[in-house]
């Protein structure tokens, strides 16, 4: 069972598959944030249809990685960070838990272009963001909330987190908390 006075930093937080037909449906969101001003993260499996590649171009830097930007949320959607693993860092830099940490600066790109990047990463737009309490009472089911469009919660992995995208990443996400959920029910 989930203690819900604890922090979520740096697990994840999956929609269930009760949200249909809107903004959240299928998300999977990695919280890097949870205090009395409230609660933020980002979105780690909505990718957009910019490749890093065109991103890098229109910042004026010639960059040649694979991969695609990602939409982390529907606020502040310019807001430019990297959700990356903790062995690499920069002049603004969260570390998020052991294994993540989320960067946000100017020189992040520039230092990408000459080859110093972390191991695993992913660019995102946008953070998810929650008021004080709104978490808890979208996850309690308080009204104007309901209980059957709650969330559900992972423990976060590289392999989770950056191993895939899209509906595969929410599959999976669903899989490892209904797996996680069911091993407490036998402690």
């Amino acid at each position: 069972m989930i203690n819900y006075t604890m922090s979520f930093v740096g697990n994840l937080l999956i929609a269930p598959p009760s949200v249909k037909n809107n903004f959240w449906q299928k998300s999977v969101i990695m919280i890097t944030e949870d205090h009395d001003q409230g609660t933020a993260g980002v979105i780690i499996n909505k990718r957009s249809n910019m490749s890093v590649v065109e991103f890098a171009q229109q910042l004026g830097i010639g960059l040649d990685l694979p991969g695609f930007v990602y939409i982390g949320g529907p606020v502040n959607p310019k807001n430019l960070s990297i959700l990356h693993s903790s062995e690499w860092s920069c002049s603004n830099t969260m570390r998020v838990n052991k294994e993540f940490s989320l960067s946000s600066s100017h020189d992040m790109i520039p230092r990408f272009a000459v080859g110093d990047l972390p191991e695993r990463w992913r660019i995102i737009l946008g953070v998810a963001g929650w008021a004080p309490g709104q978490l808890n009472s979208e996850i309690e089911g308080t009204p104007p909330f309901k209980h059957e469009n709650s969330w559900c919660f992972a423990k976060s992995s590289l392999d989770l987190v950056f191993g895939n995208d899209n509906n595969e990443q929410w599959c999976n996400a669903i899989d490892s908390s209904a797996k996680e959920f069911s091993e407490n029910l036998l402690t």
